[in-house]
């Protein structure tokens, strides 16, 4: 990614161990896929003396060169070099610093242009001043090695000190080490670790001034800088990255690439802050964060015009509160947000934007409908910015939540802090309004279990209940609560906690258990969204794996029904309050998934690829909504048939194909 409009060159700092080829990979291949072509990372001259050292560097400069411009850092003194047995230690000989960088130039010297002397020197991990009270040995060290890499044709960079970089410039200009240096590296990281900051405008002024006086035309370069989402504030690392991109700075490393594992750690150092851990552009299980989205599909510029995904909105003078959507941006979110929208009706979503492809359901909502719609990016474990939201309320739709089943087996902590706390916090930010909004949350089947109690038989390519009454109703909200799984507990406690402050304290709320819903908007993955999931692998040419034996039956719900049931539950807020519902299509809507893929062949015209895989924890072989007690209540009724509504989608997943940048080819 190269220097445009004047923007700094913009490269992504990586520290990479010794044996981590496949990281290596990974990392070259999510480069490429942000447009990032330059890469800051430490050459540890500690690890060369050890055993594999140099076989490590062997293969990873020629691999990091042949896709990428690498900025080497040279750090960390071989513990036998050392005036003490450590890696921090300044080197009995300082002279030796130098003879590795000329060993190193002669081995891999076409693969860098640049060299960069030492990194972090205050810190006591990286350089041990008691051992150099007067930064003597550091500057006789430094100094040499930049006259001689010089020497050897190379450009230098001086590594930063962090948050004292003026001083150490100082420092630097007065012992005569600039005199060698190219380019100057400084480190910051505002609204994450300083605690006062006055902006990268006067930061990189102090350095340049200081540099002018001591006649250095170096460059400066900020070599370190990042934000972290350990408070799942994606919409503040979008904000601190757009900041330094505006810096008067020749290049930029944003660190790093990925969120860190809480046993791992920089070289050297063991961290105990947890902020240390989220640094990344995507999370530990690989998913790309909003930023890394936004890189993904348009580089800085695509970032640039999403500015108002991240800036606070101007309150816009109507006299209609907006009507709060979490998870806003999400399919049903959306499709919800549409419908009120177009009636007039103002609305605020509320959204963390971590699921891919939903900044364009924003992006689209508010091109249709301007400034009707408004959005705050934040996350329902942040109590403080969920209060403000619900505090401008009208209506509360608590549609944000963990979704799959898979990922609650992985991380049940994470599944409960959103599923579950995350419901109590939009609860309590209710409870604290002096005239509380009414909620509508969307609970989920999965509070029902595997289902085990209700007797089923096979039918041809699907299963049905024994009992006539289910077979011909569906399950009702009777059904004994069996919360299979982690995400059956934590949806199971939210949806328990919205009926008991119903009751409890008298919250104007009410529950929807839904079934599978579909439609347009909808970027569906095996985990959820399984309907367009199926049509996105069919259309793309994928397999599609089917877990048990495909026979397994699911009502299905066009999301057109579902904001119509929205709309009556919300109108009939007072005689439904404190009441449970289950919602989905009902008797009339049921397939199993080998009919759906007879379906989808016959839309296609051409059978899906399938795979076959054993079943997984409480996977219910039969649930179909008995809807009856909603119907009886409102009078809906499901509008869309199945064949009707996945035509539709099968359309509008065709036509989003043929726009650019579209989340449907990252979701395929």
């Amino acid at each position: 990614m190269s220097e445009t409009n004047g923007r700094p060159l913009f490269g992504i700092l990586e520290w990479l161990r010794p044996g981590e080829h496949d990281r290596v990979e990974r990392l070259v291949h999510e480069l490429k896929q942000i447009g990032v072509s330059h890469l800051r990372t430490g050459i540890s001259w500690a690890d060369w003396h050890t055993e594999g050292g140099r076989d490590w560097y062997d293969w990873l400069m020629p691999r990091l060169a042949r896709d990428l411009d690498v900025l080497p850092c040279f750090y960390y003194t071989p513990p036998g070099l050392g005036i003490a047995p450590q890696s921090s230690s300044p080197p009995r000989d300082p002279k030796q610093y130098a003879d590795f960088l000329d060993v190193f130039i002669t081995r891999f010297g076409d693969h860098f242009e640049w060299v960069e002397l030492w990194n972090k020197p205050n810190n006591p991990q990286d350089w041990d001043a008691t051992l150099d009270p007067n930064w003597l040995i550091f500057c006789q060290m430094v100094g040499g090695a930049a006259h001689w890499a010089q020497r050897r044709g190379k450009k230098t960079v001086l590594g930063a000190s962090g948050p004292m970089d003026a001083q150490w410039v100082r420092l630097m200009c007065d012992r005569g080490v600039m005199q060698y240096i190219d380019a100057v590296g400084i480190h910051g990281f505002p609204g994450t670790f300083e605690f006062w900051w006055d902006g990268w405008n006067a930061k990189i002024a102090r350095v340049r001034n200081l540099l002018l006086q001591h006649k250095s035309n170096a460059e400066i370069w900020i070599t370190e800088t990042g934000y972290s989402t350990w408070r799942h504030d994606d919409r503040e690392q979008i904000a601190a990255f757009l900041n330094v991109m505006r810096a008067p700075a020749e290049r930029v490393y944003w660190y790093g690439a990925h969120d860190l594992e809480p046993p791992q750690a920089l070289p050297g150092t063991a961290y105990v802050d947890e902020r240390e851990y989220h640094f990344g552009l995507r999370r530990r299980d690989g998913s790309q964060k909003l930023l890394s989205r936004l890189l993904s599909n348009g580089g800085i510029d695509a970032v640039e015009n999403s500015a108002w995904l991240h800036k606070p909105q101007k309150k816009q003078k109507s006299r209609k509160r907006p009507v709060l959507i979490t998870g806003g941006s999400g399919f049903v979110g959306c499709n919800l947000a549409d419908r009120l929208c177009a009636s007039g009706q103002p609305v605020l979503l509320y959204d963390n934007l971590s699921r891919a492809g939903v900044e364009q359901n924003a992006t689209w909502l508010r091109e249709t409908h301007g400034d009707l719609v408004q959005v705050q990016v934040g996350d329902i474990r942040d109590p403080h910015a969920l209060a403000s939201a619900v505090q401008e309320a009208s209506f509360v739709f608590h549609l944000a939540g963990q979704v799959a089943v898979t990922t609650s087996l992985e991380t049940p902590i994470h599944d409960f802090e959103v599923n579950a706390r995350g419901t109590l916090n939009v609860l309590e930010a209710i409870r604290g309004c002096g005239n509380p909004p009414p909620i509508i949350f969307t609970s989920t089947n999965k509070v029902y279990g595997a289902l085990g109690d209700v007797e089923l038989r096979l039918r041809g390519d699907r299963y049905e209940p024994v009992d006539d009454t289910i077979r011909a109703n569906g399950v009702a909200e009777n059904q004994p609560l069996d919360f299979y799984s982690p995400y059956g507990c934590s949806k199971g406690a939210a949806d328990q906690y919205i009926v008991d402050y119903a009751r409890t304290f008298n919250l104007p709320a009410v529950v929807f258990r839904m079934s599978c819903i579909y439609g347009p908007h909808q970027f569906g993955t095996e985990d959820q969204g399984w309907v367009a999931h199926f049509l996105i692998q069919a259309m793309n040419r994928r397999v599609i794996t089917l877990y048990g034996d495909g026979k397994q039956v699911r009502d299905v719900l066009f999301v057109e029904d579902l904001v119509d049931a929205f709309l009556l539950a919300k109108a009939n807020m007072r005689k439904l309050s404190g009441q449970v519902f289950n919602i989905g299509g009902g008797t009339q809507n049921t397939t199993s998934l080998l009919e759906l893929l007879d379906l989808i062949g016959a839309l296609h015209g051409k059978s899906p690829v399938v795979q076959w895989d054993s079943w997984r924890p409480g996977d219910q072989r039969y649930y179909v909504s008995d809807i009856s007690k909603f119907q009886t209540a409102t009078r809906w009724l499901p509008k869309v048939t199945m064949q009707h509504g996945v035509q539709r989608l099968y359309d509008w997943l065709q036509q989003s194909r043929r726009r650019p940048n579209a989340a449907i080819a990252a979701t395929a």
